[in-house]
């Protein structure tokens, strides 16, 4: 028998470990982002491989192909079906951007008087104008740089595909792997702990999918309805930025208003100006279906964050991480809470799953009147 290791260097292998693995996650950053990316693939393909093979005599493995051949065949479709009617829609697009940059000039080259106070607006308008400029012939200049990022996003796009495809296959097999590094004394809390965090990440993804497709469609039926030219483009733009928490939904409102104003109702006799502010009523009424019903139902209480939290975690995570960040801000700060929550109840020797305790002392003592009475007779 190997003679065991004493605390001291227990520690220090330990704390020499995770500056290791601190020092590999700053060095290959980079590919932090495609990593979170295939996990979460392979997170919501999952449940139709299981469906699969539980309805069907069929391995995991041809379980997995199926679900990826499936998946090829919707985004190789989608694209064929949907991308005409986009671009036509956007190519209908007929708004006199010089009229709308030379009304814009008028309002800023008059001063705003206000309580007796005039403000004089010049001076923003020259700033944000040469701002706007500098934007504009940067990205003119870049886009050779531009083909090279959309060729870096092709290769990226293949990585995932490839790695998530071996994530679900041996799904269970990692599980298990990662369940038997935890000691035997702890796994019935690790278990609790996964199930905790799983039902987390489970109602933000799958819930979330499901949220933009039904807010998508709901904006261009409702905007169709309303008369707004390009509802389906901005139907699609809505379920798209649904997925950022809270802010989502007012960045998505932007456009349509703009186009209501500018280009007016395709049926309803109504002056742009009135349109606009109905296409905002609109969009209001729709966020607190969303808020009041939709997010209850579909997402559930599992995050159950304040907004404000929300909001400065995405800011957060938009400065760590980017789009990502933003995008997964909100299940990141859901999982922190439950783990320091595991961590504060350990350290104080408080019972960190009391309600799971609870059932199972009740489970046992159901089990144990059993016993008893089979015992009697």
């Amino acid at each position: 028998m190997s003679n065991p290791w004493s605390d001291f260097t227990k520690r220090l292998v330990l704390i020499g470990t995770l500056i290791g693995l601190a020092l590999i996650l700053y060095r290959f950053s980079a590919i932090i982002p495609p990593l979170v990316i295939t996990a979460m693939v392979a997170y919501l393909l999952n449940p139709p491989v299981e469906l699969i093979c539980t309805h069907t005599r069929l391995s995991r493995n041809w379980a997995v192909v199926i679900v990826y051949l499936l998946l090829l065949i919707i985004l190789s479709l989608g694209p064929v079906i949907f991308v005409p009617t986009l671009i036509q829609q956007v190519q209908e697009i007929d708004v006199n951007f010089q009229n709308i940059a030379d009304a814009i000039q008028q309002f800023f080259a008059k001063p705003v008087v206000f309580m007796g106070y005039s403000i004089d607006l010049r001076t923003a308008y020259q700033e944000i104008s040469g701002a706007l400029q500098n934007v504009l012939s940067t990205a003119a200049t870049h886009t050779v740089s531009i083909l090279v990022d959309l060729a870096s996003i092709f290769l990226w796009l293949i990585f995932i595909i490839v790695i998530s495809f071996y994530l679900l296959k041996d799904a269970d097999r990692l599980a298990r792997t990662f369940e038997d590094l935890v000691p035997p004394s702890y796994q019935m809390e690790f278990r609790q702990l996964r199930s905790e965090v799983s039902g987390i990440w489970n109602a933000f993804l799958r819930g979330q999918l499901i949220l933009c497709a039904v807010v998508g469609t709901v904006v261009a039926a409702v905007l169709a309805v309303l008369g707004v030219r390009n509802a389906l483009v901005l139907g699609l733009l809505a379920g798209v930025l649904e997925i950022i928490p809270n802010l989502g939904p007012t960045l998505a409102a932007v456009p349509a208003v703009l186009i209501a104003y500018f280009q007016g109702s395709a049926h309803l006799p109504l002056t742009n100006g009135w349109f606009a502010l109905l296409v905002i009523a609109a969009y209001v009424v729709i966020q607190q279906v969303e808020n009041n019903y939709l997010v209850p139902r579909i997402i559930g209480r599992s995050l159950n964050l304040h907004p404000l939290v929300v909001i400065i975690g995405a800011i957060a995570g938009g400065t760590l991480a980017g789009v990502l960040g933003i995008l997964l801000a909100a299940p990141t700060l859901a999982t922190l809470r439950v783990l320091a929550h595991y961590v504060y109840c350990k350290m104080l020797d408080m019972e960190p799953f009391p309600q799971k305790s609870a059932k199972k002392m009740r489970e046992a003592v159901v089990v144990e009147g059993r016993a008893s009475d089979s015992t009697q007779t």
